[in-house]
């Protein structure tokens, strides 16, 4: 059976890639997605060391994640944009198998982003960029899987809606 540390390293290989890209979307900034990253994995190991338990520690670490990013926002004044993610190059793709989505490039991707409602975009950024299930979602929001699904579906028909209007505008 492994240890306590070697499975909390073990997690910290697993899964400090995806939480980094989470922070860096959230945030658009290279060195606070580092520092929170690092943050998140020492407020996890304080509370891993007083032998508490967790069930599911990716959704563990995306939770204090969330916490973190979420007081990075009250400290901030003006808010960043997804333009500002297009300018610095990021470039989300869906997996899906929708034709739709099929035909949008990244860049276009976050240009819809930016005009829909946070909870759909967060919902959809943590379901299709860091592939996390209903369940790890759900325990990152403190909402029940059904909700997260409604969520979901509903943020892909205002991003489809978007693409639709988008798509007409551009072949006039």
């Amino acid at each position: 059976m492994k240890t306590r540390q070697q499975q909390f390293i073990d997690a910290y290989e697993k899964h400090s890639e995806s939480l980094y890209r989470f922070c860096f979307f959230k945030l658009n900034d290279k060195e606070l997605a580092k520092d929170l990253l690092q943050e998140t994995f020492t407020k996890a190991w304080v509370y891993i060391s007083k032998d508490e338990k967790v069930i599911n520690i990716k959704a563990f670490l995306y939770k204090i994640l969330s916490n973190l990013i979420i007081d990075e926002y009250r400290k901030r004044k003006p808010i960043d944009s997804l333009e500002t993610l297009k300018e610095t190059g990021f470039d989300p793709s869906f997996d899906d198998t929708s034709s739709w989505v099929d035909k949008m490039d990244g860049a276009q991707a976050v240009e819809l982003l930016k005009d829909i409602p946070d909870s759909y975009r967060d919902v959809l950024f943590m379901r299709f960029i860091e592939e996390l299930s209903l369940s790890e979602i759900g325990s990152i929001t403190g909402e029940s899987e059904n909700a997260i699904a409604v969520r979901i579906h509903r943020g892909l028909n205002k991003l489809r809606a978007l693409y639709k209007e988008n798509s007409k505008g551009m072949s006039s």
